[in-house]
């Protein structure tokens, strides 16, 4: 895979065209029609983070990403416990991603949500192909995602130049006039701006889904790195322009009232029944999309700590014939699958699922400021050389991580007693794993000595090496 994969990859984990569907409502109610500036600081801290992982991506490329680099600049034991932290937040991620394939198929076919065996069909149908084409090897899943990304980048570009028009020029009836108050912290008065902020990020999350296949990559020290700043930079300006034009589609409590698949409302309000079905391709296709990049950089990450005989040996098995972890993705692929199945008919697990996404998404923010922390720890030497690395290798990555634990933290404090259980949960039984991989697996990996960089210039260490 090549430069135009990685960036694709980055844009494909963002799933802008899900993303808007599901978050839209959310994000006007939290900001009070102000989305602009939480999108653009969360943007800004993101492309900084996207820096440090490319930094990081310069020195050591390894399938396991924050995980390998953690561990080997900082602390094994530290690494291990992001790295849990990683999967927990990935599989999270990846739950949400396959259980969004079947309301997202009804919606295209035109079907109601509520019909439960078409909404599992979809799942099993459709995670089947995802799953094996992921098997298959990268080179096929590389030529899905850019077929996917044009189709999809394509639809969503001619609906915000569509609601551009209607909102701001044309003002139709039944839109929101935009005012001055959408640029402004609390929007038209109400907003909750670290609201907001919490929602922006885990909008964004996900444009790291490149950064796991770097093995497997031409140029390995270059292509992923630099496709994830690409990406993230593609990611923000796309999403900006789409909250600005649909947000004023219509008043909020008609928002409101399409939530659940908010696309699908505003292409029905530009353009009818027709407009409707358009924008929910685009929909489907980002969540094709976004889910087998998410099955992928999971089951690569898995790949990268069984390896290191930190998870059970045979999660890192390679296929000879494939050259891919295809045991721990078909395995990964089925278990989502299967949940994604019970979340349909059992009410309960659902719940439960829901609580797990919600803790998944304040993980995505830690461990992303992690890795921030990380290169500017690795790359001490040289953060005061020169004007160019104090602000590359010092105050960006340490901004970014900054403002994401200050928006984890916001996150934190606003979980229900339930989340906070799950997350203490997950807490315990990443200590327990731990335990486990140095006194039953004794992975060699703790044995490691921490390094520091030697030189800024970008480096070929391919794999565990």
């Amino acid at each position: 895979m090549g430069l135009v994969g990685s960036t694709v990859f980055a844009f494909a984990g963002a799933a802008p065209g899900q993303t808007v569907s599901i978050v839209l409502a959310s994000l006007v109610a939290a900001s009070a029609y102000g989305t602009i500036l939480p999108l653009a600081f969360s943007g800004l801290a993101l492309l900084f983070i996207a820096i440090a992982f490319q930094r990081l991506n310069m020195w050591r490329q390894n399938a396991g990403a924050t995980y390998e680099w953690v561990c080997r600049s900082l602390s094994p034991y530290v690494g291990n416990l992001v790295g849990w932290l990683m999967l927990v937040a990935f599989a999270g991620f990846v739950l949400i991603d396959v259980i969004t394939l079947g309301t997202s198929s009804l919606a295209l076919l035109g079907l109601s949500p509520n019909n439960q065996l078409a909404g599992a069909i979809a799942i099993v149908v459709i995670g089947t192909f995802l799953t094996a084409t992921a098997v298959i090897g990268l080179r096929p899943s590389a030529r899905l995602q850019i077929t996917v990304a044009a189709i999809e980048f394509s639809i969503l570009l001619v609906f915000v130049v569509w609601a551009f028009i209607e909102v701001y020029l044309v003002h139709k009836a039944g839109t929101v006039r935009p005012t001055t108050h959408w640029l402004s912290f609390s929007g038209t008065g109400s907003g909750v701006f670290s609201a907001a902020m919490v929602i922006a990020v885990a909008s964004i999350a996900g444009w790291d889904g490149g950064i796991y296949v770097n093995e497997e990559t031409e140029r390995p020290e270059r292509n992923p790195g630099l496709g994830a700043v690409l990406g993230v930079v593609v990611v923000v300006a796309m999403f900006l322009l789409m909250f600005a034009t649909f947000q004023g589609i219509a008043p909020l409590s008609a928002l409101n009232a399409h939530a659940a698949n908010a696309a699908a409302f505003v292409g029905q309000r530009l353009g009818g029944t027709a407009g409707d079905r358009v924008i929910s391709l685009a929909v489907f296709l980002s969540v094709i999309a976004t889910t087998q990049v998410a099955i992928i950089g999971t089951a690569r990450l898995t790949y990268s700590m069984s390896r290191d005989r930190v998870l059970p040996a045979k999660l890192g098995e390679v296929s000879p014939r494939f050259r891919t972890p295809a045991f721990t993705t078909a395995l990964l692929g089925a278990l989502t699958m299967a949940f994604g199945i019970v979340d349909i008919y059992v009410s309960s697990v659902a719940t439960a699922i829901l609580d797990l996404v919600t803790v998944s998404g304040l993980l995505y923010g830690l461990f992303y400021a992690i890795t921030g922390m990380a290169a500017s720890w690795y790359y001490r030497r040289f953060i005061f050389k020169s004007l160019k690395d104090v602000l590359i290798l010092g105050v960006m990555p340490l901004a970014g991580a900054g403002l994401l634990l200050w928006v984890a933290y916001k996150a934190a404090i606003a979980l229900t007693s339930t989340e906070r259980w799950i997350l203490i949960g997950l807490a315990v039984l990443g200590v327990t794993m731990l335990i486990v991989a140095v006194k039953v697996y004794k992975s060699p990996i703790f044995k490691i000595k921490a390094e520091a960089a030697t030189t800024t210039e970008p480096q070929l260490n391919i794999g565990a090496g």
